[in-house]
């Protein structure tokens, strides 16, 4: 029965790969004597006469068929190769024609210029004679020839220069305009520690006058205020922790040069 399933298998490969139809009747004829062979080793087993007639099938003489062995049977039947497709020749494309060159276009004449007419001096009045040059003290001897001592001198004064220019202001002036320009610069300018910007006097004058003498309290205020972040928060406790309780006159000089270096802390 090995050689029944063999059969089956490579009559189905066959099929499968669409092999030629005598290939494929050989393997069936061959199937076919296998079938009588197992049938008939079957009867004799059981000692049973069985006939077996297939109807229509056909005869082969034994003679016509290959002789294949085990292995010619589990060789692959060889596919039938595919015509090669004919290829398409391509289209020629026809070439364009290339455009034609532009003509350049024609210069033209430039207008030659037309001749101004200039009238010219006479001789005399471009070159005078030297007789015009000469001084009237030459041809007049009555005139005195004025010396040295009848010229005019130009004399320039200082300040009427000054005066006449519009720039007659003292250099005390300017040096007092540029003092009070320095000085508010100086107040406006930002600073980053509260403490170290408050001069010596100021603080002796602050610790005595606004804080009543007590420097461990001044020293303790002016801490708080650095560790503030923006000026509303500084001014809201300096309102409610110092003018407030220490009862501070807000119209005076010196509470306002301590809250001008409280903005400078924060700007």
């Amino acid at each position: 029965m090995e050689r029944v399933g063999v059969l089956v298998n490579k009559l189905q490969e066959q099929l499968s790969q669409k092999a030629d139809v005598q290939n494929m009747l050989v393997t069936a004829q061959l199937l076919h004597n296998e079938l009588l062979i197992a049938v008939s080793q079957s009867s004799e087993i059981q000692n049973k006469k069985v006939s077996v007639s297939v109807p229509g099938a056909a005869v082969i003489n034994a003679e016509a068929l290959p002789n294949l062995s085990t292995e010619d049977l589990y060789k692959p039947v060889a596919r039938p190769e595919p015509e090669p497709e004919p290829v398409a020749e391509p289209t020629p494309v026809p070439e364009s024609p290339l455009p034609e060159p532009a003509p350049m276009p024609t210069p033209r004449p430039e207008p030659e210029p037309i001749p101004h007419f200039v009238e010219q001096k006479p001789w005399h009045q471009v070159f005078p004679s030297q007789e015009d040059k000469r001084s009237p003290w030459a041809l007049d001897p009555v005139l005195e020839v004025p010396t040295l001592a009848h010229q005019q001198k130009a004399g320039y004064e200082l300040n009427d220069t000054m005066v006449a220019e519009g720039t007659a202001a003292s250099l005390n002036d300017k040096l007092k305009q540029n003092k009070a320009e320095m000085s508010s610069v100086l107040q406006e300018a930002p600073i980053r520690d509260l403490k170290k910007a408050i001069s010596i006097n100021d603080r002796h004058r602050f610790i005595s006058e606004l804080f009543r003498g007590d420097e461990t309290m001044y020293e303790r205020s002016i801490k708080t205020i650095n560790t503030f972040h923006i000026f509303a928060e500084a001014e809201f406790w300096i309102q409610r922790e110092l003018k407030v309780k220490l009862g501070w006159d807000t119209s005076l000089e010196l509470v306002k040069t301590f809250d001008q270096l409280v903005k400078r802390r924060f700007s």
